[in-house]
């Protein structure tokens, strides 16, 4: 048996996995609630199709943008432009819409190394275990951590 210290060891099962359908508002809630500060975005077959963090939510909900740029009120009749000037609510924005689709998977077997050198390169905070595609498990920076600290 090999002393080597896996990613399958450390991981822990997704404690929140939202679907693409998810508002911005229900993930800030829910991240919320959860007390973490990201979730993977798992199609209906459990395959991770991106990844949503707190900060990807703040930097969309800060941004201003009107029902005319967002594309929901175009005039070109002068009595209806301010309509186009009034606040668009982005809170109803999917989160398919803002998450990070270029998801960073390994699979159990991954050395706890190789995860650091990884989510070091790629400047991540957690990495999506996988099996045959399937979210199994989730492994984060603090995860490593904790796996530096403990005693031998």
């Amino acid at each position: 048996m090999s002393d080597i210290l896996t990613v399958g060891k450390l991981m822990s099962p997704p404690s929140l996995c939202l679907s693409p359908e998810t508002s911005v508002r229900d993930a800030e809630r829910r991240l919320g609630e959860s007390r973490v500060t990201g979730a993977p975005v798992v199609d209906e077959s459990g395959h991770a199709v991106g990844v949503i963090s707190q900060h990807d939510l703040i930097v969309h909900l800060a941004g201003m943008t009107t029902s005319g740029e967002a594309g929901h009120f175009f005039t070109d009749v002068d009595d209806y432009r301010e309509l186009a000037a009034v606040p668009a609510d982005r809170s109803v924005t999917p989160v398919s819409e803002i998450m990070t689709r270029d998801v960073v998977c390994v699979d159990r077997s991954t050395s706890v190394v190789e995860a650091a050198v990884l989510m070091r390169s790629k400047r991540i905070h957690r990495l999506l275990v996988t099996e045959s595609g399937v979210l199994v498990g989730l492994v984060s920076s603090l995860d490593l951590l904790a796996a530096v600290e403990a005693p031998a």
